[in-house]
């Protein structure tokens, strides 16, 4: 039988550590990180409904503005929150749309990044 030098050894040693770790990050990323991702996502809109506050201004759709009580404080007072939650939705479709292209990005990222090592290594063209 022959022997392997330490250099051989440690060689191997080393391809299966990697080969290893490699395979047990791609098997984390798309589980537990998968799961920590879409978590991340859910909080991130969470987040942005509470900071423009868009539920609060369309339950107090129909409160007049600055103790306003008569016909046109009202009149000015629907139309303002009106608007008002107009423009926080638009805001508020922008922040789920980053929400949405980060969670999507965590998921393309270690494939675009295995394609390209194909495609350097000649192995794939595209």
């Amino acid at each position: 039988m022959v022997k392997q030098s330490v250099l051989q050894k440690s060689i191997k040693f080393v391809a299966k550590d990697i080969l290893f770790d490699l395979v047990y990050w791609l098997y984390w990323w798309y589980t537990q990180g998968l799961k920590k991702a879409f978590i991340s996502m859910l909080d991130l809109i969470a987040t942005g409904n509470k900071e423009l506050g868009l539920m609060i201004w369309v339950k107090n759709l129909f409160k007049p503005m600055f103790g306003q009580y008569d016909w046109q404080g009202r009149l000015i007072s629907v139309f303002m929150r009106f608007f008002m939650i107009i423009i926080r939705f638009i805001i508020f479709l922008f922040w789920v749309f980053i929400a949405l292209v980060k969670f999507l990005l965590w998921i393309l990222i270690p494939i675009f990044i295995v394609g390209q090592v194909l495609f350097n290594l000649n192995l794939v063209s595209f």
